[in-house]
């Protein structure tokens, strides 16, 4: 972590260290799929994580924090380092319906920067209904082809507590592989799709109000529709006593609705992330199939 780094975490540490957290937790990746893993486990870790403050952005977060290892693979409820905090609401052999969660990490007040002058972004919580549709299964059921269609409202934390910002879908193709060894799984997964989102929420990024206006940006307001591409590759490993998990995404900005907005300094946006964790003590009871 550089000096830049350092000093933009003392300024805003006193509103963002928590946000900092939660979002280390929505991007490490971890393997959910249940077999034969316990039904919860509970440890400590770390995790590293790089990844610009918004997508179009050239400013980054290098964040590297301790974070809590807490895996629940319920019927209803599940947590895990992949997926993160979701509720199954309805499942069956090749369609399954889900609330799931995703995130974005908080944007300081930085000087050098496209956004220099104007205030910092809260943290972003994403929530709403997921459908997932099983396309195809290898006879071993290793490997398995997915259609993920998740809708998220979101709202930023902060001041206010919260507060509504739009919505999102992120339809995707994901690919997984899993590996069951002698004493751990492993877990190979490749996504991509597009992503769509409505005015209201590129605007939260990339609108310029009138009173940001420099001769070097220009007034902006982003509209609804295309919000570029996405892929994302991870590889985790599950053992009895830890995990450690490894993760890439890079999302495509060419052709987006908000692309012209002078807070776009960049259409490539490449997030990269590796945890590791101890596992203390695990549940008696296995995850149901």
């Amino acid at each position: 972590m550089n000096n830049n780094d350092f000093s933009l975490l003392r300024r805003s540490r006193n509103r963002s260290m928590v946000a900092l957290v939660l979002s280390a937790l929505l991007y490490l990746p971890q393997i959910c799929d249940a077999y034969h893993l316990p039904l919860w486990e509970m440890g400590a870790g770390a995790g590293v994580l790089n990844a610009p403050h918004y997508r179009g952005s050239k400013t980054q977060a290098n964040i590297v924090l301790p974070i809590p290892y807490a895996i629940y693979r319920g019927d209803i409820l599940r947590v895990d380092r992949e997926e993160g905090v979701r509720g199954k609401l309805f499942e069956s052999k090749y369609i399954n319906l889900d609330l799931s969660f995703a995130g974005n990490i908080p944007v300081p007040d930085i000087e050098d920067s496209a956004r220099a002058g104007m205030p910092g972004l809260d943290l972003l919580l994403e929530a709403g209904p997921e459908l997932e549709i099983k396309l195809w299964q290898s006879g071993t059921r290793n490997q398995n082809l997915w259609f993920n269609i998740p809708y998220r409202f979101v709202f930023s934390a902060g001041d206010p507590f919260l507060q509504y910002q739009g919505w999102t879908l992120s339809p995707y193709i994901n690919y997984k592989i899993n590996v069951r060894q002698s004493s751990a799984f492993m877990r190979y997964s490749v996504s991509a799709g597009p992503i769509f989102a409505g005015s209201k929420y590129h605007n939260y990024f990339y609108e310029v109000a009138p009173e940001f206006v420099t001769p070097e940006r220009q007034a902006y307001l982003a509209g609804s529709g295309y919000s570029g591409s996405r892929i994302t590759a991870s590889i985790t490993r599950n053992a009895k006593k830890y995990f450690v998990g490894v993760f890439a995404r890079y999302d495509n900005l060419e052709d987006a609705v908000f692309v012209d907005s002078p807070l776009v300094e960049t259409r490539d946006y490449f997030i990269f992330g590796v945890a590791f964790a101890w596992i203390f003590v695990t549940s008696e009871t296995s995850a149901a199939h």
